[in-house]
């Protein structure tokens, strides 16, 4: 891994220490206050000294004039009132009701020249830290990475890394700016953006904003920022909160390094001031001070997950006739599907126009996305629809159909040529199977699947060729075939083997479709029939 840097360095951005927030001069903001202070802990000592107004270009900012030596606890205390902990802390070692410590962000970074892939059609595996591995550290997570590099993908997508209460939650509320210290804290999610770069890996984390909003963590001590759980859209209890939430976004891009960030739309829209188009301008920001692209992700609440529920309706259970109805879905599923049949994103088209100059530091926002069941488990609104609970929990597999092993290599197949940007799991993908428990089933398929997606990855390049092109689907006894272009997928929906005319399904000659790949060995060719077993799925090519 590498190392810390010994000693300060010049901030690699070209941004003034003195004006970064947080940095190491504390500055925050508190705009009804008539006093704040600065509270530090030195050789167990309380040292406390005041802060000044920042003046009418900061108004309701106070700030240090002195900085705050790094691993040094402090907090501030508004109009002589308790102490409480800066919203801004990067770094909470003690817990999150405790006082954060000043955070050195300066890492001998081995990452220089990386450009990250194009990651609005990309496919990325979703890892949720605390239990893709025994130990669920970064750390542990990382050594993951080689094995996740040689499946294909583009990189991986973090579920909410934030630091909070164990005893009560992340629904309870987080510290959004800080990386949980279970997890290896603020410097081990460097390491692991490293190493994966160094692999060819992106890196884009989930920002939890659904949970950052919460009293019981002393917001209230510097203004009103929520009232009833919501925060004000305008007003003096919007100002800070925005700056708090689009600073955010900066320091994951340029401290850490990420490549993308996962927002939960419904979340910003409801309950917070900041908008879309705010933090797009912030990602396109930083993209050209970094050289480098930038990528924000936009879910939420039935947004990406309706490949899957398609397609258990197609599929059915085994031995289970086919859901007669399900083929209208997937038809009005591949229409939304084709980049021709959708509008861009209102902050996308404003964003590109107005950095329209900026080629290579060039900013994406991606409102279009597959995700497999286990990637949406893990997401901050999933949990939010979960029976409430206490401390993080393993997420848990939807139904059956995500143990039916033809069903989970369809959704894969499926996920990974769709089109859009897909988010694998790892029910689907599953690197993370040396720790499961697989004494009642023996063999649970993982290395086939494994497999099967570094053949579907290796695949993709020539499927997105024909991006542009709609998506057009075809029925024929038990075969549904989904075919954009030159590349298709055919799936035997029904409890039997099919025998799929290729002449009724697919355009040209018969002989022009090459059989690629094929989930069961048994699928086959033979002149102008596609045999294929029983609820399984194939991915033929025609001929350029």
């Amino acid at each position: 891994m590498p190392a810390v840097s010994a000693r300060p360095r010049a901030p690699q951005v070209g941004v003034p220490l003195h004006t970064r927030w947080p940095g190491a001069r504390p500055v925050v903001w508190a705009p009804d206050a008539g006093t704040v202070d600065l509270v530090s802990r030195v050789d167990g000592e309380l040292r406390t000294s005041p802060l000044r107004l920042l003046g009418a270009q900061r108004p309701g900012y106070w700030g240090a004039d002195q900085r705050v030596p790094y691993g040094t606890p402090y907090g501030f205390r508004v109009d002589d009132g308790p102490l409480v902990a800066d919203p801004a802390g990067a770094w909470f070692p003690d817990g999150v009701h405790e006082l954060p410590r000043a955070f050195d962000p300066y890492f001998s970074w081995t990452d220089d020249g990386w450009q990250a892939p194009d990651l609005g059609a990309g496919v990325l595996l979703h890892l949720d830290v605390p239990h893709a591995t025994p130990e669920g550290t970064l750390d542990a997570a990382a050594r993951l990475l080689p094995r996740v590099a040689a499946c294909g993908v583009d990189g991986v997508e973090l579920a909410p890394l934030s630091a909070f209460d164990p005893d009560a939650g992340p629904e309870a509320g987080v510290r959004l700016s800080a990386v949980h210290e279970p997890y290896g804290g603020p410097r081990a999610l460097q390491r692991f953006v490293d190493a994966a770069h160094a692999l060819g890996l992106a890196v884009v984390l989930t920002l939890p904003h659904r949970w950052a909003v919460v009293e019981d963590l002393g917001l209230g001590a510097y203004g009103r920022h929520a009232v009833d759980g919501r925060t004000p859209r305008e007003g003096s209890g919007a100002r800070g909160l925005r700056d708090l939430l689009t600073t955010d976004a900066q320091r994951w891009f340029e401290e850490f390094h990420v490549d993308g960030l996962q927002l939960d739309v419904d979340a910003l829209e409801h309950r917070t001031p900041v908008t879309l188009s705010e933090l797009a301008d912030t990602a396109v920001a930083a993209s050209e001070r970094l050289q480098r692209p930038t990528t924000l992700f936009v879910d939420g609440p039935g947004r990406s997950d309706r490949l899957a529920g398609v397609l258990r309706r197609v599929l059915g259970a085994p031995g289970s006739p086919r859901d007669p109805d399900a083929v209208v879905d997937v038809r009005h599923l591949a229409a939304s599907l084709t980049p021709a049949a959708r509008l861009p994103l209102r902050a996308e088209r404003d964003s590109r126009r107005s950095h329209a100059a900026t080629a290579r530091a060039a900013s994406l926002v991606v409102g279009d996305l597959t995700r497999l069941p286990g990637a949406r488990a893990g997401m901050p609104w999933a949990a939010d629809a979960a029976p409430r609970v206490h401390g993080p929990q393993r997420p848990v597999r939807e139904s059956a159909a995500a143990a039916d092993l033809d069903v989970r290599s369809s959704l894969l197949t499926l996920a990974v040529l769709v089109g859009t940007a897909a988010v694998l799991d790892t029910d689907h993908l599953p690197l993370t199977a040396p720790h499961r428990d697989t004494s009642d089933t023996g063999d649970d398929g993982s290395a086939r699947l494994v497999e099967w997606c570094t053949r579907l990855t290796a695949l993709r390049e020539d499927a997105m060729r024909d991006l542009a092109l709609e998506v057009d689907v075809r029925a024929a006894g038990s075969a549904l075939t989904l075919r954009r272009g030159r590349s298709a997928v055919v799936v035997a929906t029904g409890p039997d083997d099919a025998r799929v005319p290729l002449e009724e399904l697919l355009p040209g000659a018969p002989s022009a479709w090459s059989l690629v790949a094929g989930w069961s060995p048994r699928a086959a060719v033979d002149g102008a029939v596609l045999t294929l077993p029983a609820r399984t799925t194939a991915v033929l090519r025609a001929e350029a």
